[in-house]
């Protein structure tokens, strides 16, 4: 039987007072889940806050971290993707370098490491610092996923975790904030097993969350049409920026 194994990917823009406190999380996490064998795949895309020398000073205390450095400015999922291509263990997942996910929220993520394909983190309680604006948009958007593709996901834009072999037969065509809801979408339909965890916020320690911008639906709306019309006129042709896990 394979051991198992994990990447972690922690995305940043900005986070110079964040990230620390997050590898330190995930360290704590894979202590206490027993998952020795991993790596951290820390991704800076674009900072202008210092936080690009900190996570070259954490990968040289540490061979089993790399420092990523993905300017210019192309969203999360373009540096989701570069993650996702540098990822050699056969479970690999993201989290925010933000530092806003608790850490026991990564430890219910690792303890399912191993047992399904997908690990969706869903919140069990109203999020701490999350405006009842930002929560309907988020309940829209969840309800928008799920009525277009037929699905009953509680979340899609949480810190998840694949099976690496599984996303091998799936598009990541989008660099905008859908890049999650593409994957999950892809992968469920395809009948992949699949487990919600509990995920628990709490308020970042350094500096302010984005709010949603114009282009960002714009964004989110192309993602849906392109996946929408993937899905069902079987459009297999990868245009430019789409990828699979290799």
């Amino acid at each position: 039987m394979e051991k198992n194994s994990i990447s972690v990917i922690i995305l940043s823009l900005n986070e110079a007072g964040n990230i620390k406190s997050v590898v330190n999380s995930v360290f704590e996490s894979l202590q206490k889940s027993g998952l020795s064998d991993y790596e951290l795949i820390l991704v800076d895309g674009g900072s202008n806050d210092g936080t690009g020398k900190i996570i070259d000073e954490l990968s040289l205390k540490n061979e089993n971290i790399r420092a990523i450095h993905n300017p210019p400015k192309k969203g999360l999922g373009h540096d989701f993707k570069t993650g996702i291509s540098l990822a050699s263990k056969n479970y690999v997942g993201w989290l925010p370098g933000d530092n806003e996910v608790h850490p026991e929220t990564i430890n219910n993520i690792f303890k399912e490491i191993g047992k399904t394909d997908v690990i969706i983190p869903v919140y069990t309680t109203k999020p701490l610092g999350r405006s009842r604006y930002r929560r309907t948009l988020s309940a829209i958007y969840v309800v928008l996923f799920n009525t277009i593709f037929g699905l009953h996901l509680r979340y899609f834009n949480g810190p998840c975790f694949f099976r690496r072999q599984a996303l091998k037969e799936i598009v990541m065509s989008t660099d905008g904030p859908a890049y999650m809801a593409e994957i999950l979408v892809q992968l469920i339909k395809k009948g992949v097993s699949y487990v919600e965890v509990p995920m628990y916020f709490k308020a970042r320690d350094y500096g302010k969350t984005s709010v949603l911008k114009w282009k960002n639906v714009y964004l989110i709306a192309e993602t849906i049409i392109r996946l929408f019309f993937r899905l069902h006129f079987h459009h297999n042709k990868r245009n430019k920026g789409e990828i699979s896990a290799g």
